[in-house]
């Protein structure tokens, strides 16, 4: 660590202000200007507790990123401002804002000063974004174990108006069947997602898996789905019937069938085809 005290810090943000000084003065005359050690030349100010130098550089540089502007909002937060810290990135930021960047800044500020409470509500949603709606739900619910999981669900359900499909799987690993199935009928739904819930729960949950397997059905009438075969037709008409058996709901899952197969939409066609119809 080059910082490991404040009068070497303040030594090495000597060395580097110029180089970060001269940058930015290229950049206020229009000639493009990016000096490597920018982001050392920071840490080195913060870790010396150069703090308003910090601060007066943005002034320098209207255009300055989120890794250079971040820091004067943990110079903030240092000093205890949170809430200012979090306008001053917001106001400060503009165009050069990465996706869920202040967010986590903020959440992060709020729950280091035990302001949990605020942190959810405010930022959790935006800041625990990750590759799939499962894994989010999971980063947020580790995260906050007290928040309770339907909570949960039902406030990351609608933070995504119109995509209320693609919950489906989480709802399903939630054991939450009544509202994974009406998730999977309000909105587009992968079918091959629904045809594994169907295959899934056939002996746990039968009503589940028959409906599954007829919103799969559903959503390929309607032109949904990447790289379906045939195979995977079959199997959601199938399913959906082998579940019916259990139930003893045979014909009107079959008139269910009947009923999609007479709907019009971009998959009909095939579909009609490939059982049938």
């Amino acid at each position: 660590m080059l910082c490991a005290s404040p009068d070497l810090a303040s030594r090495w943000a000597d060395t580097l202000l110029p180089g970060l000084r001269s940058a930015l003065e290229n950049r206020r005359h229009g000639v493009f200007g990016w000096f490597k050690g920018t982001l050392a030349c920071h840490s080195a100010l913060f870790a010396a507790g150069r703090h308003d130098e910090i601060l007066a550089l943005p002034e320098r540089d209207r255009n300055a990123l989120w890794d250079c502007l971040v820091w004067g909002g943990r110079v903030l937060v240092a000093q205890g401002r949170i809430d200012e810290a979090i306008t001053y990135l917001k106001n400060l930021a503009g165009k050069h804002l990465p996706d869920g960047a202040l967010a986590r800044f903020a959440e992060a500020a709020l729950l280091a000063a035990g302001r949990r409470d605020e942190a959810y509500a405010r930022h959790a949603i935006a800041a625990n974004q990750a590759n799939t709606r499962i894994a989010t739900y999971q980063t947020i619910a580790k995260k906050y174990p007290e928040i309770k999981a339907g909570r949960l669900l039902e406030e990351l359900i609608a933070s995504t108006p119109g995509e209320e499909g693609k919950w489906f799987a989480t709802a399903r690993s939630l054991k939450r069947y009544d509202l994974a199935i009406k998730l999977a009928w309000r909105s587009p739904c992968d079918p091959k997602t629904l045809l594994r819930a169907a295959r899934d729960r056939l002996d746990e949950a039968p009503a589940f898996a028959a409906d599954a397997a007829l919103a799969a059905l559903h959503w390929m009438a309607a032109g949904y789905g990447y790289e379906l075969t045939n195979l995977d037709a079959l199997a959601a008409r199938d399913r959906a019937l082998e579940a019916a058996a259990r139930l003893g709901q045979t014909d009107p899952v079959r008139q269910h069938i009947e009923r999609i197969l007479a709907d019009p939409g971009p998959g009909i066609a095939w579909l009609r085809k490939v059982l049938g119809a």
